[in-house]
């Protein structure tokens, strides 16, 4: 029986709040409720999820409202900033917190000798004692029922959008192209922009609520993305997927697991060039990005066929 409460807390950004996921079923079995404390828009993804309860609160909200965050047998802190820390000294309880590894992650951008492996899901998990789970989101079978009736299912899905240029891969138009020369139907998913309507190719990005876009990403049968929020979303909907990196690097601790699809980086001595790959590129060359689209192709229909998928 559920009888204590534990508050989850990250406030954004989409990716890192999706991997919170992977505590849901650890606090369940050690007898916690979950709720998760992040900003908005991002607990919309777990709207259909019975188990989680999510409090979303703007910036400008969170210290106005204290009283709804008292309470609660354990915090779990799996953002560690300033306001956090607020946050500890005002709430006070018991409290626990990840492993962010911050400054051996700030230094392996110039050090390669630092570039060592590191996942922030296992960061999460360790931070509660346990081991082995991964991130998860459940969506309502009328939500994948009425997405299905109006777009079908088995598509590859590509989402050519990320915060900043040096984690955009720049061929996502090509690698569409040639998808559908071999007979796979492919849709684009993102944000409005994302993706140039292109004739003949399948347009979604900005026409979907982000829990909807979680939806057509689980119908898929693979999932095409940068190092991004929507990727991150592919691995808790359980959607195979070819994740490219640019300027960061799986070693700051976003990379997929085996089981969860396959990472292509170019492990060039400058990658990574920045934590978050703000900026651009010093070299202007982007020579990170430069993965041919046929391999990536190659990738898609590899996992296609593995087991069946």
């Amino acid at each position: 029986m559920v009888d204590k409460k534990a508050l989850i807390i990250r406030f954004s950004s989409l990716g890192d709040v999706v991997l919170t996921s992977c505590l849901f079923e650890p606090l369940i079995k050690k007898g916690y409720r979950p709720y998760l404390l992040t900003h908005p828009p991002y607990g919309e993804i777990f709207k259909d999820d019975p188990r989680v309860e999510v409090i979303e609160l703007r910036k400008d909200e969170i210290f106005k409202n204290l009283e709804k965050l008292k309470g609660f047998d354990m915090y779990l802190d799996m953002h560690k900033n300033l306001k956090t820390l607020m946050l500890r000294l005002l709430l006070r309880g018991f409290w626990k917190s990840y492993s962010k590894q911050s400054v051996r992650r700030r230094l392996a951008i110039r050090l390669e000798a630092l570039r060592i492996p590191y996942s922030v899901v296992d960061s999460y998990l360790r931070a509660i004692g346990e081991r082995g789970y991964r991130p998860s989101i459940i969506l309502s079978e009328d939500r994948l029922n009425r997405l299905k009736q109006t777009y079908g299912e088995g598509f590859v899905v590509l989402s050519p959008g990320a915060r900043y240029r040096k984690k955009r891969y720049p061929y996502f138009t090509e690698v569409a192209e040639k998808l559908k020369e071999k007979g796979f139907r492919v849709i684009f998913v993102g944000a409005q922009g994302e993706c140039d309507e292109i004739d003949g190719l399948e347009n979604l990005c900005g026409k979907l609520s982000l829990i909807d876009t979680a939806g057509i990403i689980k119908l898929a049968k693979v999932f095409v993305g940068n190092d991004s929020g929507l990727l991150h979303i592919s691995r808790a909907v359980k959607t195979k997927a070819v994740q490219i990196y640019g300027g960061t690097h799986p070693t700051l601790g976003f990379s997929l697991f085996p089981e969860e699809g396959k990472v292509m980086v170019k492990n060039l001595p400058c990658q990574p060039c920045t934590l978050h790959g703000k900026g651009e590129c010093r070299y202007g060359t982007y020579e990170c990005l430069e993965i041919p689209p046929e391999n990536v192709v190659d990738e898609v229909i590899k996992l296609i066929f593995q087991e069946g998928c």
